[in-house]
């Protein structure tokens, strides 16, 4: 096997561990099939909705929040943290799983980069800086 197809699987191998483990863990600790929690089905899908809701007004509320007093902001983190503290141990494994699967992706995608360096496709003719 080449060292160039050694450094694409690597590369390859490193993407897919870390979009699918992250993923995996998403599908198992928030199951559409299973209705483990109402609480939890209802927080998250109010998050969702909320943020999908708010989409037309970002332009008002970034304004907004240009200098939003105190009261507000510990008003707008307390209602977010209530939304989601019904899914914050889902998102807590999630999150540590995600993690680690991106450390390990990205020793894989250095050593696919050992085995398939990067071409330099800056466009001039390689001199690093210099005369030419």
């Amino acid at each position: 096997m080449q060292r160039t197809t050694k450094g694409k699987i690597c590369k390859i191998s490193a993407l897919v561990l870390d979009v699918g483990a992250p993923l995996a863990a998403t599908i198992s600790q928030f199951p559409v099939w299973v209705d483990r929690s109402a609480e939890a089905t209802i927080s998250g899908l109010f998050v969702l909705f909320a943020f999908l809701s708010l989409i037309p007004f970002f332009k008002q509320i970034k304004a907004y929040f240009k200098s939003p007093s105190a009261w507000v902001m510990w008003c707008i983190i307390l209602v977010a943290l209530i939304a989601l503290r019904a899914i914050i141990d889902e998102i807590i494994v999630i999150c540590i799983i995600g993690a680690l699967a991106n450390v390990i992706g990205a020793g894989l995608y250095k050593l696919g980069d050992h085995f398939d360096p990067p071409k330099n496709n800056g466009g001039g003719n390689g001199n690093a800086g210099g005369s030419p």
